[in-house]
């Protein structure tokens, strides 16, 4: 009977030891393996953060960078700022962010970057807090949060501002530039040789209108003598009401060879020279509508006569 019971008590010995053994393993392991995975989890998205100078004068502003970056596309993580960070001798007037994608030894990496500008308030030692970053793993449903380290900057004196150009000097300046840039144009088109027509065309301009016509008269003459009538009323009409209009500024398109006369009514040309331009104006009409026979002679005589028009009427 003492036997039977010591052998009971030493079976629920070793079952006891047995089961306190698995339980210290079961605690000793649990902890390991939530740090391995907690690790796991913190690995896969890599947080830092900076500043762009060490030293910033109190007039200016500095730039803080927090940049996580993690391999794969965008889409895999969900990236938020908890919260923005505390500052001392600092304070955050704007931030953004910006989202990028690189291959980087045929691996994509995706970062997303969030910048804050800090203005300093006073000169000495400034003083960025942590940021929290808070995510969601959109492959697992998994959050966390990560956070970066403080860090520090030192605010120095203000620094002398350049002072801006005046305006008033500026529109000098631009004005002058200007100006020489039309004086440069002007000299060396006015070396460039003119073209042979323009200097025709600036040689008929100084001529009087009765030079021109007397020039124009007696190439019309030319060809008369040489038998070729088909055109001539049609050119001394056109040559006779171009004289008018560029001696005396009057419109005689479109005006009947009557409507023309008429219209020197009121310039003081004597009655003999308005009748011997009627007389000039109807013969042309007369060979160009009523198809009058255009002689030789007949054409010779019309050009002696339009050539003693122009010369009474210098």
């Amino acid at each position: 009977m003492i036997k039977d019971n010591i052998s009971s008590s030493h079976t629920i010995g070793a079952v006891g030891i047995l089961s306190l053994t698995a339980m210290v393993i079961f605690l000793l392991s649990s902890p390991a393996a939530c740090q391995t995975d907690s690790a796991s989890v913190a690995a896969r998205i890599e947080l830092k953060s900076s500043v762009d100078e060490s030293e910033v004068p109190f007039n200016r502003q500095a730039v803080f960078t927090v940049q996580a970056s993690w391999e794969g596309e965008q889409d895999r993580f969900s990236i938020t700022p908890v919260g923005l960070p505390e500052c001392e001798n600092l304070e955050i007037v704007g931030s953004s962010s910006v989202n990028e994608t690189r291959v980087e030894e045929g691996r994509t990496i995706s970062l997303k970057t969030f910048r804050f500008s800090l203005k300093p308030t006073q000169t000495g030692t400034g003083r960025i807090g942590p940021v929290m970053l808070g995510y969601v793993d959109n492959a697992t449903q998994d959050t966390s949060a990560l956070s970066t380290q403080p860090i520090e900057l030192q605010v120095t004196a203000p620094v002398k501002e350049r002072d801006p150009v005046p305006r008033s000097i500026l529109i000098f300046v631009v004005a002058v530039i200007l100006i020489y840039v039309i004086y440069a144009a002007r000299r060396r088109r006015g070396r460039i040789e003119i073209p042979e027509e323009e200097k025709k065309t600036e040689a008929l301009q100084k001529e009087s209108p009765e030079d021109q016509a007397l020039k124009s008269l007696h190439e019309i003459g030319r060809r008369v003598q040489q038998g070729d009538v088909e055109t001539f009323p049609s050119e001394i009409h056109r040559l006779l009401t171009g004289y008018l209009e560029a001696k005396y500024q009057i419109v005689t398109s479109g005006k009947t060879s009557d409507d023309i006369v008429n219209s020197l009514s009121s310039l003081d040309m004597p009655s003999e020279r308005v009748n011997l331009l009627k007389k000039l104006l109807a013969a042309c009409d007369l060979i160009k509508y009523a198809r009058d026979r255009a002689e030789k002679e007949k054409c010779s005589e019309i050009a002696r006569q339009a050539r003693e028009f122009v010369e009474q009427n210098r």
